[in-house]
């Protein structure tokens, strides 16, 4: 009896929301909380309603009915101590995040959310309410924590709406709001970590959870072209929505959401640009059934983040002026009746007395280890006077980078990525301008405490491409 009776007492207390003496380990003040991908697992104190819950986590308190259905709890009662509480990160409340400026060239102004001026350099910071703008043959390229990345080409002008995280799982909710022009994004897959990120214009909104895609506003409306994966275009409102495959595009305008249509294939170039004159190039084309103009981009490495020049024509002729000898790649598309533009095609080509991309010594593969201050270090041979592009990526043939920077000295520090295999690769800048080819990749894990790599670079058949 005496037993039943103490157990009796010991629920009213608990279910009384009284302060009461924390469990083992969990000091008052404290929360127990398991991090997953797309989700949180908090352990309840002493006290807890699913009301103290979701505001304390949510920010918000009619949250608490979601949460009664996710975990099965009937009513907003006390809970106790210990009970796993299932919150997805679709529902944690946000925190602020940050982009940086990866690549830029041209005529770039920027201002704050208060309207100050900005001067933008490689390495800037980019938070909320941050307008941009890029002017004639200019061009801006950034890349958000999870690396996706945000180029803006000439004559465009975004508002950064939104750039936050979920708190603990650190899923993304961007938002970019296309004032001008257009802008192109390569979007991280947020299938797994319930991540957001979408481009609005006045006409609609395109939601992606991973792909790559353009959003561009033009005398028709607003033109989307998914490149790879899926794109969800919307009202504002959501009351309308179209869903775009990779290789489709539509154009939406205020009467309506345009359905799917099918992007050109790509050009290519018809034999090396030309030299016409000292400060002009000229571009040939194959040309594209159906096409109604060209679109060329000229930029000094493969992926285009660093772009240098572009030009439009309406035919397979394009001419392109102020690119000194050199190597370089070229992006060439094609544009439809509609003013839908296709995927690009990728060309390395070199002009003047520039030795080609594939000449020249090339470098060793780097070694990797870890650095100071959360860093990781790559070092590689090489001599006095010497200038390298050094690449960091996800994969062998190095079309998801995540870190790119040039040097003077045989060696780069850059912050240490998140768990997972990577591939690095180092270019001997020759002194004329041009490049040797890229060395073989040199894979690597990062784990939570050690850097694993066995010296031996990838083979020739898996080393990037040159």
């Amino acid at each position: 009896m005496r037993t039943v009776v103490l157990q009796f007492f010991l629920m009213l207390f608990l279910a009384s929301g009284l302060p009461a003496a924390a469990a083992p380990g969990n000091p008052p003040g404290t929360e127990q909380v398991t991090v997953n991908r797309a989700s949180i697992v908090y352990a309840t104190r002493a006290g807890d309603t699913l009301m103290l819950i979701a505001e304390r986590f949510t920010t918000r308190i009619d949250n608490w009915q979601a949460l009664s259905k996710i975990n099965n709890i009937g009513s907003d009662t006390a809970i106790p101590v210990g009970t796993p509480i299932t919150i997805p990160a679709d529902l944690l409340q946000d925190e602020a995040s940050e982009a940086r400026v990866i690549a830029l060239s041209g005529s770039i102004s920027a201002s704050s959310q208060e309207g100050q001026p900005l001067l933008l350099g490689l390495g800037a910071k980019i938070t909320e309410g941050m307008q941009i703008d890029t002017g004639n043959n200019s061009f801006l390229t950034l890349e958000l924590p999870d690396q996706s990345r945000i180029s803006l080409p000439s004559n465009s002008r975004i508002r950064v709406a939104k750039l936050r995280m979920a708190r603990y799982t650190k899923s993304p909710r961007t938002e970019i709001l296309l004032l001008n022009g257009k802008v192109e994004s390569r979007v991280a897959p947020l299938e797994q970590n319930k991540g957001r990120f979408e481009v609005r214009t006045p006409m609609a909104v395109a939601g992606v959870r991973g792909t790559q895609f353009r959003v561009g506003i033009g005398a028709n409306g607003m033109a989307t072209e998914v490149l790879s994966g899926k794109v969800e275009v919307a009202r504002p409102n959501g009351r309308d929505s179209q869903h775009l495959n990779a290789g489709q595009g539509n154009i939406t305008n205020a009467k309506s959401i345009g359905k799917p249509v099918d992007l050109l294939p790509t050009p290519q170039l018809a034999g090396a640009p030309l030299r016409q004159d000292q400060n002009g190039a000229q571009f040939t084309l194959t040309p594209v059934a159906g096409a109604q103009g060209y679109h060329v981009q000229v930029a000094t490495d493969q992926e285009a983040k660093n772009i240098l020049l572009e030009g439009h024509a309406r035919n397979t002729r394009l001419q392109l002026d102020g690119l000194p000898n050199g190597s370089y790649y070229a992006r060439v598309s094609a544009i439809d009746r509609l003013g839908l533009e296709g995927p690009a095609s990728t060309h390395a080509f070199t002009l003047g007395s520039a030795r080609p991309a594939t000449s020249g010594p090339t470098p060793g593969a780097p070694t990797v280890e870890a650095g100071e201050s959360r860093q990781l270090a790559l070092r590689w041979n090489g001599s006095p006077g010497q200038q390298f592009t050094v690449q960091v990526a996800r994969d062998p043939s190095f079309s998801w980078l995540i870190y790119t920077t040039k040097t003077a000295v045989p060696e780069a520090r850059f912050p240490r990525p998140p768990f997972g295999t990577y591939y690095a690769r180092v270019q001997l800048i020759n002194p004329d301008g041009s490049a040797s080819p890229y060395s073989l990749a040199q894979p690597f894990v990062v784990t939570d405490q050690w850097i694993i790599h066995d010296g031996s670079p990838v083979g020739a058949k898996n080393a990037a491409a040159r």
